[in-house]
């Protein structure tokens, strides 16, 4: 059984990097980063998006989350799925590109408004910090090869400490802003929790 286990994890790490590989380059340039090319992305139906702001303080999984404002139109709950890599677009781009670096499941309540504090990253690291005359909308899954690899290893990772949250924001600012991904960073990540 042990063997079996460490097969199927092995076989799991090579199928994705696999992914990864047959992923496109990045199409923004270094320093600039926007969403380009990705999947497209919608709540399930019977949501309704309220408003999308920064939001005023930190959380456990984010130093910069968004708050997501969303109305339930039917009579039961609904439960919602957002894939690692879920840009949030600014509607005034003197603010930064918003990003999830893992998968965020909650559920909103049948017939009424719900707050939903996305646990969000920064991509553009000399634009403004989202704040609460930020306002966000959804955009799409970025599907490219640089973030894949990113998402991958922090894919079952505890991000709910300071230490973990910040090396994930450096991160994503040595794919969006810098050289790419450092082995020194690479390794980290893979150590985390």
């Amino acid at each position: 059984m042990k063997y079996k286990t460490i097969f199927l994890t092995l076989a799991g790490i090579f199928l994705l990097g696999g992914i990864c590989d047959k992923m496109p380059e990045r199409q923004w340039e270094r320093g600039h980063f926007e969403p380009i090319g990705g999947k497209p992305y919608k709540l399930p139906s019977g949501l309704e998006v309220r408003q999308i702001i920064g939001y005023d303080d930190e959380i456990a999984t984010s130093f910069l989350p968004l708050a997501l404002t969303v109305l339930n139109n039917t009579q039961q709950r609904i439960a919602v799925t957002m894939p690692e890599g879920l840009v949030f677009s600014p509607l005034n781009h003197e603010y930064q590109y918003m990003m999830l670096l893992q998968s965020f499941s909650f559920s909103v309540p049948a017939d009424q408004d719900t707050l939903i504090l996305l646990p969000t990253y920064c991509a553009n690291e000399d634009l403004d910090e989202p704040d609460d005359e930020s306002f966000y909308e959804i955009n799409i899954q970025v599907w490219e090869r640089e973030l894949c690899e990113l998402f991958t290893l922090l894919r079952d990772k505890h991000l709910d400490y300071e230490d973990a949250v910040e090396l994930a924001q450096e991160a994503l600012f040595e794919i969006t802003d810098g050289e790419g991904l450092t082995d020194e960073t690479r390794e980290a990540l893979k150590n985390l929790p």
